[in-house]
């Protein structure tokens, strides 16, 4: 449950061990206990689950800038791996790594707030490209027009940011090896944390946002492409064309009430 997004994939991932497990009981000749084998299994069936939600893109610049996740997907989930994993040992470590989640859940979403409070919106663009799109530190700077080094400087000084406000909120965390910036990912992504409000969308819409905040919405939507918000804003627009259309209809009515007609 802590290694996929939902309990139907949790479940998923169990069956397909215990069918894999029959398919071949026959032939196997098992050095092992049979709980570290079926474990065994299991954690491959995590990796091909997590290689396989990689593939859905929630920003259209990710299909721009389309990478091969495989290898990095089995990286996010090394450090749970053990020659011999146990029942208890597994519950443990899921303690642990609930815990670690929900504190990278609140110093990401604390990083982004900081960001949006201080207007620092260009940094907002840049952590967004990083750890919502993990896109390479040459193409985040071919998207905003700058240098490689500031990018790479950015993105460690938000590391460590984020290291040690997840230091604070949980002491007991080995940080150097308990996440990955897959994990960051997968945690901005589930979450939505840059995502825009719609109050703020409806404003983009009528054009009543200031300078700096309309080009970061403008980025969000058409540059990054966040589907999330770009369906919101088109829901927006559609909601607009209607009240227009009642509107001139109303209109068109009032003006020609006197030509019509008593029945």
């Amino acid at each position: 449950m802590a290694r996929v997004s939902q309990r139907a994939d949790a479940e998923d991932v169990v069956q397909n061990t215990f069918t894999s497990f029959l398919k071949v009981v026959n032939s196997l000749q098992i050095n092992v206990s049979l709980e570290s084998y079926l474990f065994g299994i299991l954690r491959n069936e995590i990796v091909n689950r997590v290689r396989t939600q990689w593939a859905k893109r929630v920003c259209l610049i990710q299909d721009v800038y389309r990478k091969n996740k495989d290898d990095k997907s089995a990286n996010a989930l090394a450090y749970v791996c053990t020659p011999s994993p146990s029942t208890s040992w597994c519950v443990s470590h899921d303690e642990e790594h609930q815990f670690l989640r929900q504190a990278l859940t609140e110093a990401l979403r604390h990083l982004v707030k900081g960001f949006q409070k201080a207007l620092k919106l260009h940094n907002l663009k840049m952590a967004e490209l990083l750890f919502y799109c993990q896109l390479s530190n040459s193409e985040i700077a071919k998207q905003l027009n700058v240098d490689d080094g500031p990018v790479r400087v950015f993105k460690h000084r938000c590391l460590k940011r984020i290291r040690e406000d997840v230091a604070g909120r949980y002491p007991a965390a080995d940080i150097s090896i308990s996440y990955s910036e897959d994990l960051l990912t997968e945690i901005w992504q589930e979450q939505r944390l840059s995502c825009i409000k719609r109050s703020t969308l409806g404003a983009f819409l009528l054009e009543d946002l200031s300078a700096e905040w309309f080009d970061y919405v403008d980025f969000h939507l058409t540059i990054m492409g966040c589907h999330f918000c770009r369906a919101s804003f088109k829901d927006l627009q559609e909601q607009q064309t209607g009240k227009q259309q009642e509107y001139l209809r109303q209109r068109i009515m009032n003006s020609t009430v006197g030509f019509l007609s008593k029945p």
